[in-house]
């Protein structure tokens, strides 16, 4: 019987966070990646003692865009290489927290973002639109 192992680059989809402000804790091994306005992807390098702070879809809504919502993913850091010289493929750890308005807030456009060029959004009830856009998603 003959095995073929294969090992591969995996990428998540491109997603953007459906709320306010996600903290993402990651621990030292990476992956995430953030698309940039030239439509490369960055990688969000850990730094030890940090945390990353993520701009959702309900905060850009927030700031009429003045705030953008933060496009990302999620990839398989490279291997590390072991004193024998093998690659090993750790696991990877990262704890994310969603940070949102209470449900029944009304989300209106932030006075100051939307005098000159208008609103860009209709005002929306927190919850109905976090719910909305999961039940799209799932």
């Amino acid at each position: 019987m003959v095995y073929f192992f294969f090992i591969l680059n995996v990428f998540s989809l491109l997603t953007q966070d459906t709320g306010s402000i996600t903290l993402l804790f990651q621990d030292k091994r990476g992956g995430l990646q953030v698309r940039s306005p030239k439509g490369t992807f960055v990688n969000a390098t850990p730094i030890e003692g940090t945390i990353v702070v993520n701009a959702g879809d309900l905060l850009a809504q927030w700031s009429n865009d003045t705030i953008k919502s933060t496009k990302h993913r999620v990839v398989e850091p490279p291997p590390q290489n072991e004193d024998d010289g093998k690659e090993s493929y750790p696991p990877r750890y990262s704890i994310a927290y969603f940070c949102n308005p209470n449900y029944e807030r009304m989300i209106k456009a932030i006075p100051g973002t939307y005098e000159e060029a208008g609103r860009k959004y209709q005002d929306v009830q927190s919850g109905e639109y976090i719910i909305g856009r999961l039940t799209a998603t799932y």
